[in-house]
């Protein structure tokens, strides 16, 4: 009876401790919507991270040491050449995922979402490679109008990675989809961390901004992506130039979220 209450304690220490355990991974974080190439906005990100929780961060102010609101010019080859908003925020960009009861939260801007884990049908391959210290393992899956591969490492058994990418059997530690126009690069991890971080989830601004739903989120980004068709008719018309908005450009040269696409 001693032995199986030392037995039973020394578990019990084992798996109090492993819910402790936290870590930080920090990314680098392009979204290149239609430029086909990893050229886009080059933002700071972070992942904190526990057993039951995790929230990746960026377009925030703090990763990049203060406040940014410039214009980017990026430059495709000698004849393309384009220029993109960098905005930052003290709150950033969030999504935020609690294990316990399938929930992902995330702010955009001034939209608050809440959804199910999504569920992502991985594939796993035989592909390995060194990211860091870490031996990875590729994986390719779907996601919202996307073709994505993603690197894990089974030495952090925990299924988390950048953004709304996760559900593998490990840390996703770099993960890009087919023109690396969504980029999430690995810079750096800290695991276990020395000093535990409070997980927040996001948190509406004022008592006036409600949660919405997936749905309602999808229908906002739909009639965004009209509304930009339209623009870029008028913008046409207006200096009389060529419109190339007949055949309608795709929600994933706008969104990283295309959805039915």
């Amino acid at each position: 009876m001693k032995k199986l209450t030392i037995i039973f304690t020394l578990l019990l220490c084992i798996n109090l401790y492993s819910q402790d355990k936290m870590g930080l991974v920090q990314y680098g974080h392009k979204q290149s919507m239609g430029l086909g190439a990893p050229i886009g906005v080059d933002y700071n990100a972070v992942l904190i991270f526990n057993n039951n929780h995790s929230s990746y961060m960026y377009a925030k102010d703090s990763l990049e040491g203060g406040f940014v609101n410039k214009s980017v010019v990026i430059k495709k080859d000698s004849d393309n050449v384009f220029v993109k908003p960098m905005r930052t925020s003290k709150e950033g960009y969030q999504v935020y995922i609690e294990l316990n009861n399938q929930m992902l939260t995330r702010n955009k801007g001034y939209s608050y979402v809440k959804e199910n884990i999504p569920k992502i049908d991985w594939k796993i391959l035989k592909e390995k490679k060194k990211i860091g210290t870490f031996e990875c393992v590729k994986a390719i899956g779907i996601f919202r109008g996307r073709e994505y591969t993603a690197w894990f490492t089974k030495s952090i058994p925990l299924s988390y990675g950048p953004w709304k990418l996760q559900g593998l059997p490990g840390l996703i530690l770099e993960a890009y989809d087919t023109n690396k126009e969504v980029y999430f690069y690995f810079k750096s991890i800290k695991y276990p961390l020395d000093n535990k971080i409070k997980i927040t989830k996001p948190n509406p601004k004022s008592d006036s901004t409600d949660w919405i739903t997936l749905d309602e989120y999808k229908k906002l980004l739909k009639n965004l992506h009209e509304k930009n068709i339209q623009n870029g008719r008028m913008i046409a018309e207006t200096y009389d130039a060529v419109d190339t908005t007949e055949n309608e450009i795709p929600m994933k040269n706008f969104f990283i979220e295309a959805f039915d696409e």
